[in-house]
C-alpha cells in the first residue's frame, strides 16, 4: 500500500511509543504438551498475534489494561482446563499454569478477552 502510514501510541506517565497494528491471526508456535491428569503441563502453549502485514504484534493494550488470551476445551463435556487465561506481552501470550483434568486427546480452542470498553 503506498504511503501507508503507522499509528503509534505513548504509554500514560511513562515516555514509551507503541507503534499499532491490526490483528490478522492468533497464531499457536507451541502446543501444550507432556500433560498429566490434573496438573500443568510441562510445555505450555505460546501463540503470538500476527498482523496484516505478517509481522508479530509486540504489544496490545497499555500497560494497565492488558490483553488477555482464554483456552477452552471443544467438543468434550465435562473436561476442564486449568490456568485457563493469560496475558499478551513482549510480543506473545506465555500460558505458566495450562493444564487439562482428563487425559487424552482434545481439541483446544484459543481466543481473545479484551480490556474493558475495548471494541474489536
Amino acid at each position: 500500500m503506498k504511503g501507508a502510514r503507522s499509528l503509534l501510541v505513548q504509554e500514560s506517565q511513562n515516555q514509551t511509543t507503541v507503534s499499532l497494528g491490526l490483528i490478522s491471526r492468533l497464531v499457536l508456535v507451541i502446543s501444550p504438551s507432556l500433560c498429566r491428569l490434573q496438573s500443568v503441563c510441562e510445555i505450555q502453549p505460546v501463540l503470538v498475534d500476527i498482523d496484516t502485514s505478517g509481522n508479530i504484534i509486540q504489544k496490545l493494550g497499555s500497560n494497565d489494561q492488558l490483553w488477555q488470551v482464554v483456552a477452552s476445551i471443544i467438543g468434550s463435556s465435562g473436561i476442564s482446563v486449568i490456568g485457563v487465561i493469560a496475558n499478551y506481552s513482549n510480543g506473545q501470550t506465555q500460558f505458566t499454569s495450562f493444564g487439562i483434568t482428563a487425559n487424552d486427546s482434545y481439541q483446544i480452542q484459543f481466543a481473545f478477552i479484551t480490556p474493558y470498553d475495548v471494541n474489536r
